[in-house]
């Protein structure tokens, strides 16, 4: 019975640790924002189904005997998971770290039919993310089509990448979800550095500059030139979201 009674606060507080961050607005660090509020109601009906879990086993509660609770009789998995989601409750949540990057680059898919156009804001945006910058890039095949194009992005900062072939550039990168961080994909444009400021891995930054085509590793890539740089907090929505 312990082991039930257990599995079911677990369940609780699973549930309610969901809601926790829905309160404080930081489902957005885990899925796509038209799934926060399934993941909402699901909660509420978990909480309610495992408490009156909990009310039945009390109910149908058979007498010990004279034993007391051991225990021992508690799963390593369950304490386990009992410090998993102290350590959950506890701690703020974070967004992937730029160092997943590579791990979770998937080649660019290019169309078989060459469409060059430059992108334009969604509806209800004054931006253009990066995701569609670098699909329209991907979807052309004339060179050097976004050549002296205007560019204004946001993401954070990846040198690991190109450090190893000791090159002046840096990337701004940023992930796409199209359902919850685990499908997450990075998405990164080339920016020229600016030896006045070093910025290191992770930095937030919002970047405006020229594109231009350049070879850089032996493959063509649009680079961000002449880029004027200001640094920010994390946004509130660090992921981009598919299709957007």
């Amino acid at each position: 019975m312990f082991a039930n009674l257990l599995r079911s606060m677990g369940g609780i507080l699973v549930c309610g640790y969901i809601l926790l961050l829905a309160s404080r607005d930081q489902l957005g660090f885990y899925t796509h924002p038209r799934y926060h509020q399934f993941a909402v109601i699901i909660s509420i009906v978990g909480v309610a189904l495992f408490l009156i879990d909990i009310m039945l086993q009390f109910k149908s509660r058979q007498p010990l005997n004279g034993s007391v609770f051991n225990l021992r009789r508690i799963k390593v998995s369950s304490y386990l998971a009992i410090i998993i989601l102290t350590i959950g409750y506890t701690l703020p949540p974070k967004t992937l770290s730029p160092s997943s990057l590579t791990q979770r680059e998937n080649p660019a898919i290019i169309e078989a039919e060459s469409r060059c156009e430059i992108p334009k804001p969604t509806e209800n945006s004054s931006t253009i993310s990066i995701n569609r910058w670098k699909t329209a890039m991907n979807s052309c095949k004339q060179a050097s089509y976004f050549d002296n194009k205007d560019i204004t992005i946001t993401g954070f900062v990846s040198n690991d990448l190109l450090k190893n072939y000791g090159y002046d550039y840096f990337y701004i990168a940023r992930y796409v979800i199209s359902c919850c961080a685990v499908d997450s994909v990075p998405v990164k444009i080339v920016v020229e550095k600016n030896f006045s400021v070093d910025y290191p891995d992770g930095t937030w930054l919002i970047v405006k500059g020229k594109l231009s085509q350049k070879v850089i590793n032996g493959q063509a890539e649009y680079v961000i030139t002449q880029p004027n740089i200001t640094k920010i907090s994390q946004p509130k929505y660090p992921y981009e979201l598919m299709g957007i």
